[in-house]
């Protein structure tokens, strides 16, 4: 049965996703960094022992896409990869001081941004949207297509 696209569950969460998105990444702009180096920086800053498959896990995305940011951070100087002496495939991600300093610098907005997000919902609410949001990704695989 045809279903209209403004009823659909995934249109709405990806249509809130987007708009999400376009606004972080204004908030981002003056730091030249996108979100999801932002989020990856983050998550470095947080284990000393973080390497691509492990940030590709908590990020929910595929290895070749967090490959791709990662170049970018280490282009950017933000990042170096140090290759272990046990096994040459796998690299532990390190901030450069860079990489600590453009953290530091975007937190404020970074908090201010999420602080807004939550600001007209209560602590019931965002328990139960995490709630709602985890039940439809995990209703969900590609293998049901």
């Amino acid at each position: 049965m045809y279903e209209d696209i403004h009823s659909s569950i995934g249109f709405k969460i990806s249509q809130t996703a987007n708009r999400l998105n376009y606004d972080f990444v204004h908030v981002l702009s003056p730091f030249d960094i996108a979100p999801e180096q932002r989020a990856t920086l983050e998550l470095i800053s947080k284990d000393n022992q973080v390497n691509q498959t492990k940030i590709a896990s908590i990020l929910g995305k595929n290895k070749t896409t967090v490959c791709r940011s990662l170049n970018a951070l280490e282009k950017k100087e933000l990042i170096k990869r140090d290759c272990q002496e046990k096994d040459k495939r796998v690299n532990i991600i390190k901030l450069t001081q860079k990489g600590k300093d453009v953290l530091q610098a975007s937190q404020e907005s970074v908090i201010k941004f999420r602080e807004k997000l939550s600001s007209d919902l209560t602590k019931e609410e965002i328990n139960k949207l995490f709630e709602l949001l985890n039940k439809v990704s995990n209703t969900v695989s590609k293998e049901d297509f």
